[in-house]
This record gives structure tokens, C-alpha cells and sequence, in this order.
């Protein structure tokens, strides 16, 4: 009852209080510097983002994150918050709306489409090596098999207060994030100063059943998530 009466943002704002209590209680350290050196690239992913409903829009959006994004420096130890580093998305920062999923929904929503962004940057954590300490799937797979970007799988949910993309850095030796963005390109790589590892990266979907799907994360060779979807192709925005 509470959910369906009170506003989103009064919710978000609820929810980022109880995540920043929750945080310091847990003694997290999060990586909030930023470094314009080069290093080595050793895990890189590339997807397109496709054109459609307010392209435009998600394009603003997505820039707008990168430039609080790009050169991110996850020491050994830290952990990456995507909303941390981005904040709430505001029309005073600049943001737009966009397509987003909403009570299994599509909708329009402030910062709408930076879930690509987000999902982008889980799958090469997953290359990378870094532990995933937080990743949420979609609730609903919108995609047809032409359309898609990105392994089913591999996307990441964001809204801002209540579900984020945190990566953990458990090595020795720092990482950087690097993003680029050359419309309808966009590039998130992963720099060391030492060479480190790929990991071999799968997503293996299961059967069908009742419109539902599960999919399996599996890293060299292991199970490390699985996520599960309602079948919704083709869905358009409210």
C-alpha cells in the first residue's frame, strides 16, 4: 500500500538513507578517485546502442554518466558504486527522459537508458575479474533476438537509491575504468599497470517455461549468478 501511495523519489530518497546507513555500518570503502593516466587495457567490451524511442535522450544520458564515470580508480580492496560516482539524475545536471522498466513496465523516466551503461560495465567486471558485490537483472526481457545488444544476461538494473552496480576490486593491484562514447559506439574498458587475466565469460540460458527464462552466469567455468526474466518482446513506453 505504501509503495503504490508514496511518490518514487520520496521511496529513492527512503532507500538511499537506509543504503548509506547500511554501508558505513558495513565498513565499505568505496573508490572515489579519479586519474587521467593510461594503462594497459586488459578486458574491454563494446556493444551499440540502438537506435529507436528517444535514442537521443538515452545518448544525453549515457554521456552525461561517462564523464562522472570515466577514469574511476578501484583500489585493492575498494568498491565501485555506479550511483556513487554518477549521484541522483536531475534535469538541473541535465538528464532526460528515457525508456525504463517499471513494475515490469516500460516507462519514462528521468535518466531512462543508463541501464545499457550499467549493464555494459557489469559484463566487463565480469572479464575482468572484479567481484560483482551488486547486480540486479531486469525484471522483463524486452528484446528480440535481432534487437539485442548485449547477451540476455548480462544487463544490470539501476535506479538510483535502491539498486545499484557495485564492483569489488579483491586484487592486489589497482584498476581503472575507462568509457568512451562515439554515438551509436560506446567502449568500457578495464587498465592495469600489470597484466592481468581475462576470464572467460558465458551466459547460458536455460528453457522456457511459462513465458519465463533463467539464465546462468558462468566465469571459467563456474556458476556465479542466475538471473531470471519474464518474456516481453516488443513491449512499447507508456
Amino acid at each position: 500500500m505504501a509503495r503504490r501511495i508514496a511518490p518514487l523519489v520520496a521511496r529513492q530518497l527512503v532507500a538511499q538513507v537506509r543504503r548509506r546507513v547500511a554501508d558505513r555500518s558495513a565498513g565499505l570503502v568505496f573508490a572515489d578517485q579519479t586519474t587521467d593516466s593510461r594503462a594497459p587495457v586488459f578486458a574491454s567490451i563494446e556493444q551499440t546502442i540502438v537506435r529507436g524511442e528517444l535514442y537521443c535522450n538515452k545518448v544525453t544520458n549515457i554521456a552525461l554518466a561517462i564523464a562522472a564515470i570515466d577514469g574511476s580508480v578501484i583500489a585493492p580492496g575498494q568498491t565501485w558504486s555506479f550511483w556513487r560516482r554518477i549521484g541522483r539524475p536531475t534535469s538541473t545536471k541535465g538528464y532526460l527522459e528515457g525508456r525504463s522498466i517499471r513494475d515490469g513496465r516500460l516507462a519514462r523516466e528521468l535518466g531512462g537508458g543508463l541501464c545499457q551503461l550499467s549493464g555494459l560495465l557489469h559484463h566487463v567486471g565480469l572479464v575482468g575479474g572484479l567481484v560483482i558485490a551488486e547486480r540486479h537483472a531486469h525484471s522483463v526481457d524486452i528484446y528480440r533476438e535481432e534487437d539485442r545488444y548485449t547477451p540476455l544476461g548480462a544487463d544490470a538494473t539501476v535506479v538510483w537509491g535502491a539498486k545499484d552496480l557495485r564492483l569489488l576490486n579483491s586484487r592486489d593491484v589497482s584498476i581503472v575504468i575507462r568509457c568512451r562514447l562515439d554515438p551509436p559506439r560506446l567502449v568500457a574498458e578495464l587498465q592495469c599497470e600489470r597484466k592481468l587475466r581475462r576470464r572467460e565469460v558465458q551466459f547460458v540460458r536455460g528453457p522456457v517455461d511459462d513465458d519465463c527464462v533463467r539464465v546462468l552466469t558462468i566465469v571459467d567455468g563456474l556458476e556465479v549468478a542466475v538471473s531470471e526474466y519474464v518474456l516481453g518482446p516488443g513491449l512499447s513506453t507508456e
